[in-house]
């Protein structure tokens, strides 16, 4: 399974969403929206591929957000950008394991540049 990193951020078309819902008074609304379609991903048939997603504490949109999922199939990751169309877009790049110890990020660092 090859793994794949997902830098994510808050669509246009979802960030006027929220400002029309400001101007509007019904903030509270649109954010029940986007929580739905967020949590309801983890139910969808890529599900089980996601292997992990995180987003910055902050509502200013300007910080990139990562989800990484493990697929041999591509087909996956349209299926995430079809399923967030409008309120999240994403940028898919596949991802090595650079690892946590000194060893480990140096044998990682040696495959990246073809040393090894």
């Amino acid at each position: 399974m090859t793994l794949y990193i997902g830098y994510y951020a808050v669509a246009d078309a979802q960030v006027q969403r929220f400002a029309d819902a400001e101007d509007n008074g019904t903030t509270a609304e649109a954010q029940a929206t986007f929580q739905a379609r967020v949590v309801a991903s983890r139910q969808g048939s890529f599900a089980g591929n996601i292997v992990a997603s995180y987003s910055a504490i902050t509502t200013a949109w300007e910080n990139p957000n990562i989800m990484i999922v493990e697929t041999d199939d591509v087909a996956t990751l349209s299926a995430i950008g079809a399923h967030y169309n409008t309120i999240l877009e994403f940028t898919w790049t596949p991802a090595n394991s650079i690892g946590t110890t000194t060893d480990q990020v140096e044998s990682a660092m040696d495959r990246q540049f073809g040393r090894n």
